[in-house]
């Protein structure tokens, strides 16, 4: 028989008697006492038979200790090596607050059984969050606590127990598909036309031209243009703007990349540059001398477009901080800059190649074009 944390006390007659102190599933201290340890023992044994009370040498660990356990020991580790951007770590915030912490109320985790994980699925699902977010909120949930159990400090782990997920499904967006016929290079040049902050003109200018990320664009600085220091039409990417206006390194390790810029372009940059303070190095910043944000970025894109033809109102790409860059990506595929996922992939600095092949290079695989890319653009 195992050896309890038994201890001794006297009830209101005076008598010993021996007492023991667990947690309830709701996180509160309950009692079990009888006249004897022997007696107690058989007690504590025929009360806890089902799932729910673990025999454990662990000390007691609760869901929120566990959870800054893993935030302080882990993610921050992480995040200072730049495995996980702090952004995420602010989600990972969000998941805890609103859904894992409100549903199990620091519980125990020695006393997490197979039904609490169930009914919180279960939980998650009557918010009717979708497949995606429910998923990532129960795989945050279960890293918190297999990290605790891999760090010795809980004998068993309830969440690796059986597939949680059986009923979740995850599915892939279906992205509309461009018409480059009618949607020219053109058109998307009267879009930017139609924004009147020359700041964000310029960076959707940019945008156009390269796919690169918003946040990356909005992150650069003198040094960056190449074509400053020689002849090549060139621009380097190697970091970007973060959550809270906060400069870090690219989305992804093959984010640190040299684009391409037309000779026009390259001209309205410079012209740009010149009219900025000459010890200014940052080039897209407010009055405050803070990164421009992407929502000012949005909202003059939004502006545009309704400024255009009616027909030209209803973009097939929704989320309008990134249209440039996955429309000028979709452009390259379908005129045959890049025959290959590997390649444009690098280029465009994403490291999901299978995405990328999945998305851009395997809708015109048979009708790319078969001729040499070239192309001149203008800037007005």
């Amino acid at each position: 028989m195992i050896d309890y944390n038994i201890h001794y006390t006297t009830n209101k007659k005076g008598k010993k008697i021996a007492r023991f102190a667990y947690k309830k599933p709701d996180g509160k201290t309950a009692y079990l006492q009888a006249p004897s340890k022997a007696a107690l023992n058989q007690k504590i044994e025929n009360t806890f038979k089902e799932r729910g009370f673990i025999k454990t040498h662990s000390q007691e660990i609760t869901l929120n200790e566990a959870r800054d356990f893993f935030v302080k020991s882990h993610l921050n580790y992480k995040m200072s090596l730049g495995k996980t951007a702090l952004s995420t770590i602010d989600d990972y915030g969000s998941f805890y607050r609103c859904h894992i912490d409100p549903f199990f109320k620091n519980k125990d985790l020695r006393l997490m059984n197979k039904k609490d994980v169930i009914d919180f699925v279960e939980h998650l699902k009557e918010k009717q969050l979708d497949g995606k977010t429910i998923t990532k909120i129960f795989n945050h949930f279960k890293n918190i606590v297999s990290y605790s159990a891999d760090k010795g400090r809980l004998d068993y782990n309830v969440t690796k127990d059986i597939n949680y997920l059986t009923d979740i499904f995850t599915t892939n967006k279906k992205r509309k598909k461009i018409d480059l016929d009618f949607w020219n290079f053109e058109v998307m040049q009267q879009l930017i036309y139609n924004i009147d902050n020359p700041m964000i003109k310029l960076i959707c200018m940019i945008l156009l031209e390269t796919a690169a990320r918003p946040s990356e664009i909005r992150a650069l600085e003198r040094s960056d243009l190449l074509f400053m220091k020689s002849n090549s039409l060139q621009i380097n990417i190697d970091k970007a703007v973060k959550r809270h206006k906060k400069v870090g390194e690219t989305k992804t390790e093959q984010g640190e990349r040299i684009v391409d810029i037309s000779s026009s372009l390259k001209d309205h940059i410079t012209d740009y540059v010149n009219s900025l303070p000459v010890l200014q190095n940052k080039l897209f910043i407010n009055t405050k001398a803070k990164y421009i944000c992407v929502e000012r970025i949005i909202r003059a894109i939004n502006k545009a477009f309704k400024k255009m033809q009616p027909e030209y109102q209803d973009f097939p790409i929704q989320r309008k901080s990134y249209a440039f860059r996955h429309y000028r990506t979709t452009y390259f595929a379908a005129k045959g800059k890049f025959k290959n996922a590997l390649d444009l992939a690098h280029y465009i600095g994403d490291k999901d190649i299978n995405f990328v092949n999945r998305t851009y290079i395997a809708p015109f695989k048979n009708g790319s074009s078969s001729k040499e890319f070239k192309e001149t653009i203008t800037w007005n």
